[in-house]
Formats: structure tokens, sequence, C-alpha cells
């Protein structure tokens, strides 16, 4: 619990400090590296406090100037900024509405484009799906978890169709990744923080080049079985 204070307490600070000179600098120059860059710096700071340590494979398959969508399991709260963290590149995500509620951090938020999505309301929840198919195609990658919301059980939740949609929309490769190890850091609904290893395994990409929407079922199954087979190699070597 103290642990988590801490944490919980610095990244507040970092970011209440940081984000208006780094805001300021975005707007002045137009260059959102500097932002990145601070993250990152919060990220490996708040990992260090929490005891986590994070062991990346695969990521050899991310070809130099190729973007993707980054699609992973979601386990806990740790899956985003270890994501961040083992993806070498600035990176958009789709996130929950709520995010943009947030003092501060919504104003960064939207200065590095990401883009909210409000998957009650179908009209607002297509129109962010068509703005993150136009980031795609201006070269951005992006990160998603297509269950919509953390595993309570451990099990691979339904995956929502909207991120799929884009991805073909966009003629982008899906790259699935496996976070394992996260739920045991901090659980869904959990406080403290325990500290641990994360693993994180990118696996082959995806073409999506000539499909069509009408092929998002089945780059849903492929996506979703790549995605199962780092749980089923873990258990292997476990």
């Amino acid at each position: 619990m103290l642990r988590a204070t801490f944490v919980y307490l610095f990244v507040t600070l970092y970011v209440l400090v940081m984000a208006p000179m780094a805001l300021a600098w975005t707007i002045l120059s137009r260059e959102t590296r500097l932002i990145y860059g601070l993250a990152r710096v919060c990220i490996r700071i708040a990992g260090w406090m929490s005891g986590v340590k994070v062991r990346v494979r695969g990521r050899e398959r991310i070809l130099p100037g190729q973007n993707y969508v980054f699609l992973s399991n979601h386990g806990g709260n740790f899956d985003g900024p270890v994501l961040f963290y083992a993806i070498p590149r600035d990176i958009r995500a789709l996130i929950k509405k709520e995010m943009m509620r947030l003092p501060v951090l919504s104003l960064v938020l939207k200065q590095v484009q990401f883009v909210p999505i409000d998957r009650t309301d179908p009209i607002q929840a297509r129109a962010s799906i068509d703005r993150g198919a136009t980031l795609l195609n201006q070269g951005h990658s992006f990160i998603a978890f297509p269950e919509g919301t953390r595993s309570r059980d451990g099990r691979l939740g339904a995956f929502k169709k909207g991120v799929f949609i884009m991805a073909l929309k966009a003629g982008t490769p899906v790259m699935p990744v496996t976070v394992l190890g996260s739920s045991h850091i901090q659980p869904p609904g959990a406080y403290g923080i325990r500290p641990g290893t994360v693993e994180v395994i990118f696996h082959d990409s995806i073409a999506t080049a000539g499909m069509k929407t009408e092929d998002r079922d089945r780059l849903i199954e492929m996506t979703r079985g790549a995605i199962a087979s780092g749980f089923a190699d873990a258990r292997c070597s476990g």
C-alpha cells in the first residue's frame, strides 16, 4: 500500500510539474518528442519505484519505417505504461472517453493525438475510428486493447470490432502483443502494487492490405489466436 501511494504521488506531481512545460514547448515547436520523452522518463522511474521489471521478446519483428496497430490483451493497470516502454517509437492510442476528463493529462493526450472513443454512442465511435484511420494513413502507429476493459479472470474477453475496422480502412498491419504478469503486479480494482516481472511478446504482424471491412471477423480470429499463443507458450515454459 505504501509503495503504491508513493508511486501515485510521484506520477501526479510529475505530471503537474512537467506537463505545462511540455505543452508550451509542443505548442510553440509543433513537436511532440518532448512529451513522449518525459513520459518515458516518468514510466521508468515509476517502474523502478514499483519494483517492476519488463522482459521483451520479438521486438525485432517491428520493422523500421512501418507503422502498426499494436493490439494487446488487457490484464492489469500496468499494461499501457509497459507497452509504451516496450514499443520503440512514439505511438497514438485509442482510449476511453473518460480519460479526457482528467485535468492536465487530458491536454497532453490531445496534443499527442490520442483518440477517445465512446462505445455507447455509435456515431461518435464511428467518427473516432475514422480519425484513427486518418492518423494511420499519416504513418502513425497505434496501441489498443480490443477487449475494451481489463480481464477479471485472466482469460481473453470478447474483442470489439472498431479497432480492426480502423486497421482495415487504413490498410495498416496489425501486430498482436501478449502481455504476461501485469495482473499479478496490480489486478483490476486493486490499489496496491506488487513487485515482479512483466513479459511482453510481439508476434508476427498480420497484413491487412487487400482485406475489406467484411474480413474483420477473420482478422479478429487471427489476432486473438496469436495473442492466445503467448499464454500457451508461457504455460509450456513454466
